[in-house]
């Protein structure tokens, strides 16, 4: 197997080409050792396993040497096994090319020696999602089926050497019902019915007094220009009238103790808001929002509908605030596809896979995400109605979602922007890529629907 940078193609390959008791080889250039040390500790290899071609992926003659002595050094201990097979999806073009023929021809001294039985090439489609058995006349198409694959959300981001620094929330089928508990679904379905007032009470409440605050003072001179014969003190009495404005940037979040003090007047909410707020224990003796009341009723819910919890407790506070902002919306678009789980054969739903801050990797997060088979789909989740904000959150789950699943990971924002054509429109001038689905503020209310179609539609 040849290994690119994205190690998944090999991993679908060896969990369902080899015959029992086989063996897979892979072979690596200094560029892809990392990935394919990962598969080599996720398939249980060895170091006999292992071909390396330091920097030679482009040497036509050490390539063709190096795969040619591992196979004499097989057929030498292992006589009885004696059929290969090259997969030549990942690695560069030089090493597709010269692996192939020192299949072809394993013997370098006599070139007219092959191999019996002949071996078998083969190719992941990431079009077609299937494996392509090569021979003489059109390749032989073979189904993925999922079973084998042993593939999980985890295990996939397990294979580009990332862990998780707090826990997710999944579900793997064949489970049943095919659900995953929602975080306080009565008030998700509340805050989407009435989401204006819900973000302008966010605006108005809880970012100005959940966050901290930078003030920036800008003196703004209200006196007409004064002539130049006009008297000193005539103006030095005028000065009264400049006028200062203060403006504030809002940053992060404040830390656990202020958030703990915060009782939010709730009046200006619809009523099918604050009585579910009032259901769930969330308001104070004030008649307010208590950041430190929810947290308090929270830790009384043993199920997985409340908010989650992170390892350090000091850090709680802050991830409410950071739910209630918009994070709510994530826990309804996994609700959405709670319901079209088994018709578009989901095998894993998640949400809110968190990365920490690695090597040359960027602190970020997937959303939503699912897995069919192998193949990924990406939601990106926003609450905001803020064009510039929808479109960098779609490159970014682009970028991630290739890197993880390949060409065949399927991507889609769900946000509040209401003209999300044009916000595909500008992702499309400089990624050529039809099959992104951007859902605005009017695909909302019927999002299961419209997920449906385009999980169903867009490998059709």
């Amino acid at each position: 197997m040849l290994i690119g940078e994205n190690p998944l193609p090999n991993y679908v390959a060896a969990k369902l080409l080899l015959k029992e008791g086989g063996k897979p080889y892979l072979v690596f250039s200094e560029y892809t050792e990392k990935p394919a040390k990962r598969l080599k500790e996720i398939l249980g290899l060895s170091d006999r396993e292992m071909v390396p071609l330091n920097n030679n992926e482009s040497n036509a003659y050490e390539i063709k040497k190096r795969i040619r002595e591992k196979i004499k050094e097989l057929k030498k201990y292992f006589p009885d096994k004696n059929s290969f097979g090259l997969n030549y999806t990942g690695g560069t073009k030089a090493m597709a090319a010269h692996a192939y023929q020192a299949l072809l021809s394993p013997d370098d001294k006599d070139l007219t020696i092959q191999l019996n039985p002949a071996p078998v090439f083969s190719y992941l489609d990431s079009h077609s999602l299937k494996i392509l058995i090569d021979q003489t006349n059109n390749p032989i198409p073979l189904d993925i089926p999922k079973k084998p694959l042993e593939l999980s959300l985890e295990k996939l981001f397990e294979l580009h050497g990332l862990s998780l620094s707090k826990p997710s929330k999944t579900e793997v089928t064949p489970k049943k019902p095919y659900k995953i508990d929602v975080t306080l679904p009565e008030l998700v379905e509340a805050i989407v019915k009435n989401n204006l007032a819900w973000r302008e009470w966010c605006k108005k409440q809880l970012s100005i007094e959940g966050r901290q605050r930078e003030e920036i003072k800008r003196i703004q001179n209200k006196l007409e220009i004064q002539e130049e014969e006009e008297e000193e003190e005539e103006i030095s009495s005028n000065q009264n009238n400049i006028e200062t404005e203060i403006y504030c940037n809002f940053g992060a979040w404040k830390n656990a103790t202020d958030l703990r003090k915060l009782s939010l007047p709730i009046y200006e909410l619809p009523k099918d808001i604050t009585s579910v707020l009032e259901k769930y224990n969330f308001i104070d003796h004030n008649g307010n929002l208590s950041v430190q009341t929810i947290e308090q009723a929270q830790q009384q819910i043993e199920d997985k509908k409340s908010i989650p919890k992170p390892k350090e407790n000091k850090k709680y506070p802050e991830e409410i605030c950071k739910w209630l902002e918009g994070i709510w919306l994530e826990d309804y678009v996994l609700q959405q596809l709670n319901k079209i789980q088994e018709e578009c054969s989901l095998d894993e739903l998640g949400m809110s896979f968190n990365f920490p801050e690695k090597l040359n990797i960027i602190d970020f997060e997937f959303d939503v995400a699912c897995l069919r088979g192998y193949q990924l789909f990406a939601i990106s989740c926003t609450s905001s109605n803020d064009s510039g904000l929808c479109k960098s959150k779609l490159f970014e789950a682009y970028r991630r979602a290739r890197q993880m699943g390949g060409d065949e990971a399927r991507v889609a924002l769900v946000c509040y922007y209401d003209k999300p054509t044009k916000i595909k429109q500008r992702f499309m001038s400089q990624i050529d890529d039809p099959k992104v689905r951007v859902f605005g503020s009017e695909d909302i209310a019927d999002l299961s629907a419209k997920l449906k179609a385009w999980i169903q539609e867009v490998d059709a």
